[in-house]
């Protein structure tokens, strides 16, 4: 009768050390909550954050890129960065594909990831109205 408690203490045992080892991989596997500036190549975050975009060669980064800084130029306090997707950065925030894009606050927070390119709306709508209306050309 003493072997009975075997077969209900080994498989819980075993079932404990699986269910640590799986929130140890996920705490690893977690990105940061906080960003360094020094990481992103900046003195010190602006007042209004930046946009991280992590980017490759591809076309489809430098038409994000250029959508995030058209998005992002009327509204001082605010910056865009753009690093390599292959960067010590990148695998420092977990980055897998490109373009991913982050929001990082004035604290180094990151408050916002898009594992694509935010849309317009979104980024005017996180955003709020530009501080001075972009110049329209035109001829006559």
């Amino acid at each position: 009768m003493t072997v009975w408690w075997l077969l209900v203490a080994a498989p819980a045992a075993g079932l404990a050390g699986v269910r640590r080892l799986r929130a140890r991989r996920a705490a690893r596997e977690r990105p940061p909550e906080r960003v360094v500036p020094a990481v992103l190549g900046l003195p010190e975050l602006p007042v209004g954050g930046a946009f991280v975009q992590f980017s490759n060669a591809s076309p489809a980064s430098r038409v994000a890129l250029n959508r995030l800084a058209e998005a992002v130029a009327h509204h001082p306090g605010v910056t865009v960065v753009e690093l390599p997707s292959h960067s010590p950065c990148a695998a420092m925030l977990r980055v897998r594909s490109a373009p991913t894009v982050l929001l990082v606050d004035a604290s180094g927070a990151v408050r916002r990831r898009w594992t694509k390119p935010p849309e317009r709306a979104e980024l005017a709508a996180l955003l709020g109205p530009p501080a001075q209306a972009p110049v329209a050309a035109g001829s006559r």
